[in-house]
């Protein structure tokens, strides 16, 4: 599964390493492995909360081969947390699509 991995111009390095989501995300959706043939990961700085920590929009799509792409995302405090939220939630999209597909 090749990642491609994107991060808008307020989102630093220190921040989101591109190897720290990757890791992540692969870690995530090693399931999808031979079923997806690739997912665009994107960072992007959304506002600060109130307890002046940095929020944070992570949205993941992936491509399944045969099947239309299918997406998710998530905000919240830490990028760690919300790349985990969005993978979650891309792979519940996913089965649901895998599910309905089947049932056809």
């Amino acid at each position: 599964m090749f990642l491609d991995f994107n991060r808008d111009n307020q989102v630093t390095d220190s921040e989101a390493s591109q190897e720290q989501v990757e890791e992540i995300v692969s870690r995530r959706l090693a399931r999808l492995e031979k079923k997806v043939t690739s997912a665009e990961i994107h960072i992007a700085h959304v506002k600060e909360s109130r307890t002046n920590n940095p929020e944070y929009r992570c949205s993941i799509e992936v491509r399944p081969e045969n099947l239309n792409p299918v997406a998710a995302s998530a905000e919240g405090v830490g990028v760690e947390a919300v790349v985990r939220s969005a993978c979650d939630k891309v792979l519940h999209a996913y089965d649901k699509v895998v599910g309905k597909q089947g049932a056809r």
